[in-house]
């Protein structure tokens, strides 16, 4: 059936885009799929029991007895901590971690599951899908799970629980696949998108924690080397102002951030690679985006619409003065750059377990008419 969560346009010079409707963190499970399981995340959003920032404060809880001394990590780090952890040899150790992770697995399983089934319930508590968004879900095939909680065991743990729980409704479930390296996957989707064939190539990921910075080397068509920098911190990324006037302050100040992290990263691949990299700037970013013009509603980024109409051409503009030379902006939602690396798989969908659920569908065109050069 057509993706219902894609906008597709007859006009071969431009992009399909994402509709604000694909959101998988606004579900509400009104009614859940199977009880016993987790009941209290009945009538709760998905985002309110499910995402990175949970998990941490879940570990945060049991620093105690899983041995983490919390003054010495970054919490960002406790995943992948809280991983190794599983095979600590004091048996409570490693049991603690696999509690934790267990439980967030369970929630997952009871959201597919939620998904394939569409109940009566469920469906009513989404007021902005219809009855082809939940037809949709319930015949997807695969989906493919990326991001910093899909890594090594702590994604097969996650993958076990979902297969168990459909086990246990007798409802044929999902085919699930993890992704190697899938923290990575963003930069690689939009390695995809550089049109060079040789060359260093400045990539970047605008998350709504940290912006991470790239640097892409390809020859022959083919990229050979990413080699990733230390990744900034996402700054000014409050979604709600007082008032137009401090919105626009606060875009100023995101913007100037971002230029500097998009061009400190450029001279960083100029002398590091000893030659001057590629024109093409390809940034994945968390926002919808219709070439080049960003959600205006969503995310810490939607600030920035109040800049122009089109941020591509904004970076475009100061980037080419900056760097003194003319660039080529590619902006791409990020969900959709991750599912750029799938775009031969048929009846899928790609979700990104980071900060909350990002998705993307690997049958997403893209076309960039926005170029100054």
């Amino acid at each position: 059936m057509q993706n219902p969560f894609l906008n597709r346009v007859s006009d071969p010079d431009k992009s399909d885009y994402l509709t604000s409707a694909c959101s998988v963190n606004r579900i509400r499970l009104a009614k859940l799929p199977l009880y016993g399981i987790d009941d209290e995340i009945e009538g709760l959003t998905v985002k309110e029991f499910f995402s990175v920032k949970l998990v941490i404060e879940e570990i945060k809880m049991s620093a105690d007895v899983l041995k983490i001394d919390l003054s010495a990590v970054n919490e960002k780090k406790l995943p992948r901590i809280l991983a190794k952890k599983l095979d600590d040899e004091n048996s409570e150790i490693s049991s603690e971690a696999l509690r934790i992770i267990t439980k967030f697995g369970n929630r997952l399983g009871l959201l597919f599951l939620a998904l394939k089934e569409g109940v009566e319930e469920n469906r009513k508590a989404r007021d902005d899908w219809n009855e082809q968004h939940w037809q949709y879900w319930s015949q997807v095939s695969d989906i493919i799970l990326v991001g910093g909680l899909a890594n090594g065991k702590f994604g097969e743990i996650l993958k076990e629980r979902v297969n168990y729980i459909f086990k246990l409704k007798n409802v044929v479930p999902y085919n699930i696949f993890l992704y190697d390296n899938s923290s990575d996957v963003g930069i690689l989707g939009c390695s995809t998108q550089i049109s060079e064939a040789n060359g260093v190539n400045v990539v970047m990921d605008f998350g709504q924690t940290s912006i991470k910075r790239s640097i892409v080397t390809k020859s022959g068509g083919e990229v050979v080397e990413i080699k990733n920098l230390e990744p900034y911190p996402s700054k000014y990324m409050d979604w709600e102002m007082p008032n137009e006037e401090e919105k626009l302050r606060q875009a100023k100040k995101l913007h100037k951030y971002l230029i500097r992290a998009i061009e400190d990263t450029y001279n960083t691949a100029k002398s590091t690679a000893k030659t001057e990299p590629n024109s093409e700037i390809v940034i994945s970013i968390a926002s919808y985006v219709v070439d080049g013009a960003l959600n205006a509603n969503r995310s810490g980024y939607a600030k920035l619409c109040s800049l122009g109409k089109n941020y591509a051409e904004c970076l475009w503009w100061d980037l080419s003065g900056r760097l003194r030379k003319d660039v080529i902006v590619k902006l791409i939602h990020d969900g959709t750059a991750m599912a750029l690396n799938f775009s031969d798989r048929k009846n899928t969908v790609c979700l990104s377990l980071g900060s909350y659920f990002g998705i993307g569908f690997p049958e997403t065109k893209l076309i960039f008419p926005f170029n100054k050069k």
